[in-house]
């Protein structure tokens, strides 16, 4: 006769690994492009609502996210607040005299 307990009551296995990335996520971060798409990937945010954020077309944060222009001078201050970077150094006590 079958009871309901499990074959091995003792065994409580639980596998976890990683999740493989989202397809199109960049394998090397060697333009301000793939850093652009990793940040976006890893918010789960589309290129719309990027692109609203930076100020500019979807079309053109396609471009650039798949290297087919660079981003110009001004939108430099609104792209590294998307990535959550100030590439400004920090003021020295001697700067602040």
């Amino acid at each position: 006769m079958r009871t309901r307990i499990p074959a091995l009551p003792f065994c409580h296995v639980h596998l976890q690994g990683q999740k493989p990335p989202p397809s199109g996520y960049p394998r090397e971060l060697r333009a301000l492009g793939d850093h652009l798409r990793m940040r976006r990937l890893d918010s789960r945010l589309l290129q719309r609502e990027v692109a609203e954020r930076i100020g500019v077309t979807e079309r053109t944060l396609w471009n650039w996210e798949n290297r087919k222009a660079e981003a110009a001078l001004q939108w430099l201050p609104n792209i590294l607040r998307f990535l959550g970077d100030d590439a400004r150094p920090e003021p020295t006590p001697s700067d602040r005299r």
